[in-house]
């Protein structure tokens, strides 16, 4: 030991002899005698002390902690701290409070103490408090956190938890979090021995996904990087949920089908109920058996309930399989130069429609058209007019196959019916298109009656010509190169016609009927 340390430990020990004439009973201290702390975190060492007042004020304190009585840890002036303590020691209370709190920041396993402090006074007194001492018990590891929360809770109704845990800093208390999401607060409270408690509550609203799920309390200690954590199981109540019908996914139409419900629920379904669109079925268990199922054989669901509620499935349909059915509307159709055959089949599972003639080994015709609509095929042929007189519809599945021949309409029944409208159209052309040049005819020519009659004597003389034959004859020329003109078409059929029925348009005899008789 040198001499400084001789030195500092020899005045030590006359304060805390009492020495200078001080009264010891006026110079007290409260400490806890041990405290606990993590190896690695920070630690604070409660602490207050009662000194005689000085008459000078304000007055200087100085606060200083010793470790086994001599050496110094904590000092305003570093320079006077040992080395192993240098830049972990801070005086957190408040002298002229009484206050003579030590935090140790990390906590190292020799800060086992015992530690003692003492006070100076300046121009006044000085004192060690060596009869109350402090001890630190350095804790490698954290101690669980203590977890509270109900033992069962139910789905929709609020849930609280609580997770408490110890520590000795109160201004770096552990970091508490949850597994849960939920609704969380912090409280912290001092306890004894230079003891906090820190406590997390939580408020939750737990689900069906909880039950049997973990709810983890994890606690984090600042500095030394240290977690401790502590769960619980949850018991969850809830009614049946993710309810549904199982069995086979196909069935062959006539045979047996068993089918069971199923549920997630706590506690286990205790009844169920079946039901189709036409209402309640009589089984009440979990399975249910179905006799000589049919295509026509309704959707299913089922409900399952326990003390907590119920739940109901989504419909099952089932899959029934039979083999082809070629349906009522399958037809062959004929017109001017097409056939087109419609073949329509009811199958499950889908299998193959094909179209063949009627040969030795069946020749397959390609379809045109193929659509399926539900468990109903439909595939069309189209072909040119006299390819065949028999088509095949052949349909086929796992279940079994279906034929069906069609007879197509003869060319020659077809061919008569044609000529028919053929020689009518032309009927009708030879009647209309004469009509329609006479018409033009009459409308485009310069005849005696177009000529504008302004009197009753001009009307005359229109009639009754001069006895000059020429001027006659010359009239009579020009109708009859007109008519002539048109003589390749039928124009001339109805001029005839009219001529005979009329009479000569260029007559005198009956007065003025010759005007008309061009109208």
């Amino acid at each position: 030991m040198g001499i400084e340390q001789l030195l500092w430990y020899f005045l030590t020990h006359c304060f805390w002899l009492g020495g200078m004439g001080v009264d010891a009973s006026s110079w007290t201290a409260e400490v806890p005698s041990s405290v606990s702390g993590l190896q690695g975190s920070p630690i604070v060492i409660p602490c207050s002390f009662k000194s005689p007042d000085p008459e000078k004020k304000p007055a200087e304190f100085t606060g200083i902690w010793l470790k086994d009585k001599n050496e110094v840890i904590y000092h305003k002036d570093s320079s006077k701290i040992i080395q192993d303590y240098k830049g972990r020691t801070e005086l957190v209370g408040d002298l002229l409070q009484k206050n003579c709190s030590l935090r140790i920041n990390p906590l190292h396993c020799s800060d086992k103490g015992p530690f003692t402090f003492r006070i100076e006074i300046k121009d006044y007194n000085k004192y060690s408090y060596t009869e109350d001492t402090v001890s630190i018990v350095v804790c490698s590891s954290p101690g669980p956190p203590s977890l509270s929360v109900m033992e069962e809770v139910k789905v929709g109704e609020e849930v609280s938890a609580s997770c408490s845990v110890s520590h000795s800093c109160p201004s770096d208390s552990p970091r508490i979090t949850w597994s849960h999401s939920g609704i969380s607060s912090v409280q912290s409270q001092q306890l004894t021995k230079g003891q906090w408690e820190v406590t997390s509550s939580l408020t939750f609203n737990p689900s069906s996904t909880d039950h049997n799920q973990s709810l983890v309390c994890t606690a984090a200690y600042r500095g030394g990087g240290k977690t401790t954590k502590t769960l619980k199981t949850l018991n969850v109540k809830y009614a049946p949920v993710d309810v549904k019908v199982k069995g086979v996914s196909s069935v062959k139409e006539g045979d047996s089908v068993e089918l069971r419900c199923s549920s997630d629920s706590n506690p286990a379904a205790h009844s169920y109920r079946w039901h189709n669109s036409r209402g309640r079925l009589p089984t009440t268990g979990p399975t249910l058996t179905l006799e000589n199922v049919t295509r026509l054989t309704e959707a299913l669901y089922c409900t399952a309930i326990n003390t907590e509620g119920q739940g109901q499935s989504s419909p099952l349909k089932l899959n029934v399989e039979y083999p082809p059915e070629i349906k009522v509307g399958s037809a062959c159709t004929s017109d001017i130069s097409m056939v087109t055959c419609l073949c329509i089949v009811n199958l499950e599972p889908p299998g193959t429609v094909e179209w063949s003639l009627p040969a030795e080994p069946l020749p397959i015709l390609p379809s045109t058209r193929h659509e399926r609509h539900g468990s109903v095929t439909m595939v069309t042929l189209q072909r040119a007019l006299g390819f065949s007189e028999t088509v095949h519809c052949h349909a086929s599945n796992t279940q079994g196959n279906a034929t069906l021949s069609f007879t197509v309409s003869t060319n020659d029944k077809m061919l008569m019916l044609y000529v028919s409208i053929g020689i009518a159209a032309l009927v009708v052309v030879v009647i209309l298109v004469p009509m329609s040049a006479l018409l033009l005819n009459k409308k485009g020519g310069r005849s005696r009656s177009d000529l504008p009659v302004t009197s009753k004597q001009d009307m005359d003389t229109s009639k009754c010509a001069s006895s000059d034959p020429s001027t006659s004859r010359e009239e009579q020329k020009d109708t009859s190169s007109e008519i002539n003109t048109n003589y390749y078409t039928s124009n001339h059929l109805y001029g005839n016609i009219e001529a005979e029925e009329d009479g000569d348009p260029f007559e005198c005899e009956g007065g003025d009927d010759s005007v008309y008789g061009n109208m």
